[in-house]
């Protein structure tokens, strides 16, 4: 599969309202919206969704859009995935991008900080929208070829799991995260990325938190 290079720093050239994603980055007073990770044990995927629709009712898919709410809010995350499956890579995966926020692994991992260890992937969605069967392909495509580049096993889990109620509980934020929500099928994830983790004749002994089909 084909992954675009859309990384948000200075560099990023995608035009918001005639300037640059770079452009604004540089002008919000930093050179990149990643850091420096503290740990090389990156073993967990956070699955995201993410839209426009509060700024832009009218076009909520704008990948432009998106982008510029990645700079207007400090945030960000390794990948996003359009509507038509096509897959951005924004944040180098040796680096610490800003998607979880304060949060909380599930039992019986409860490690905290989940931005140290995890690679986060928007799907690019509302909460009415569902994900269309490209994004699915495309998330499973990618999911893959992170387990073969590191060679591990990988735990996937969504945004809700980690900074929604329980992380709230704890007393480590003040509002609980939601998505990617009761539309994103999991089944069809788990069905799909086994197809394809076979098709690639990669077998990697993945860990599920969500569900119990497999």
């Amino acid at each position: 599969m084909e992954i675009y290079s859309w990384k948000l720093d200075c560099g990023n050239t995608v035009l918001h309202g005639g300037v640059s994603i770079g452009d604004l980055i540089k002008k919000s007073g930093k050179s990149c919206l990643w850091e420096d990770r503290i740990t090389s044990e990156v073993n967990v995927v956070i699955i995201h969704y993410i839209s426009a629709v509060n700024v832009n009712a009218s076009a909520p898919f704008s990948l432009s859009d998106i982008l510029k709410i990645f700079v207007d809010y400090g945030v960000s995350s390794h990948y996003l995935i359009s509507r038509d499956g096509s897959t951005y890579n924004l944040v180098p995966e040796e680096k610490k991008a800003w998607h979880c926020g304060p949060s909380l692994m599930p039992s019986p991992d409860c490690r905290k900080n989940v931005n140290d260890f995890s690679i986060g992937i928007e799907l690019v969605a509302t909460e009415q929208s569902g994900f269309t069967n490209e994004q699915y392909s495309a998330l499973c495509n990618l999911c893959c070829q992170i387990e073969k580049r590191y060679q591990r096993h990988f735990t996937y889990v969504g945004h809700e799991d980690v900074a929604g109620v329980e992380a709230v509980n704890a007393g480590l934020r003040t509002t609980a995260k939601t998505d990617p929500g009761p539309l994103f099928d999991w089944s069809e994830f788990y069905k799909c990325i086994n197809i394809t983790r076979n098709k690639n004749s990669y077998d990697s002994s993945c860990e599920y938190i969500k569900g119990s089909n497999l």
